[in-house]
């Protein structure tokens, strides 16, 4: 059973509800505490065993790239005052960019990922979620592990926030915001998906996914926020600064 190294983040939209300030910063770089969401996602997936990292920008996602390289005039300016060099914070990551562009949906931005992935499973992670507490990604990989099953990271909702999100049927199917929820479980942004996903994914990647049979559903035991809506990002931002 092959080992777990690729990961693919989606970062291309537009995130219309943040503007204006994603007029001229990217959503992945709004900041949590001193760190931006990007960082977040990054290090989950380094703690969980990836090597090699896809990040499917859009247009104005320099700030995101600068972030993620290494700065020689701040390290030359920390050694000289005897501090710690620590701007290439994700050194033991592979990590590589492609521009999608336009935002046309998930599913086109993940076509974009093709030669990326080539014959191997994968790791898909959207921005807007992050967790705490916990590692949804070491899970899917761990459950992977056991059976070699693709699989999604679901997480409960309030129930009456379900019909806001994919929701899990008791049939295991899923379902995009559904008008009466069947659960309030949901998916939430981590997904383990098999070699050739790309080549065989149409324009609706909850049918893609419904499509995977069989598959894990792994609950996850992380805190899970939502941070593609204001509130949520608000309520990541108390989370973070009530651990400081």
């Amino acid at each position: 059973m092959p080992t777990i190294t690729k990961a693919v983040i989606t970062a291309g939209g537009y995130a219309t509800r943040f503007l204006p300030i994603t007029k001229a910063v990217p959503k992945e770089m709004l900041p949590l505490g001193d760190r931006p969401v990007i960082h977040y996602i990054l290090q989950e997936l380094a703690t969980a065993g990836i090597t090699d990292v896809l990040i499917l920008i859009g247009r104005g996602r320099e700030s995101l790239l600068n972030y993620l390289d290494k700065n020689y005039e701040v390290d030359d300016y920390l050694h000289k005052r005897g501090q710690s060099t620590a701007t290439n914070f994700f050194g033991e990551l592979n990590i590589y960019y492609r521009r999608v562009p336009l935002p046309q949906g998930v599913a086109d931005c993940v076509r974009h990922a093709r030669s990326f992935v080539g014959d191997d499973p994968f790791v898909l992670a959207y921005c807007d979620d992050v967790f705490f507490g916990g590692n949804p990604t070491r899970e899917l990989v761990t459950a992977y592990a056991q059976n070699g099953q693709p699989g999604v990271v679901a997480a409960t909702v309030p129930a009456a926030d379900a019909h806001q999100y994919g929701i899990i049927g008791p049939d295991g199917v899923i379902v995009e915001k559904p008008t009466q929820p069947q659960s309030n479980l949901a998916v939430v942004g981590r997904y383990l998906l098999p070699p050739h996903f790309c080549d065989t994914l149409g324009d609706d990647m909850i049918a893609a996914l419904n499509a995977l049979q069989p598959k894990n559903t792994v609950v996850t035991t992380a805190r899970r926020f939502d941070t593609g809506n204001k509130n949520g990002f608000f309520q990541a931002f108390k989370y973070i600064m009530s651990q400081n």
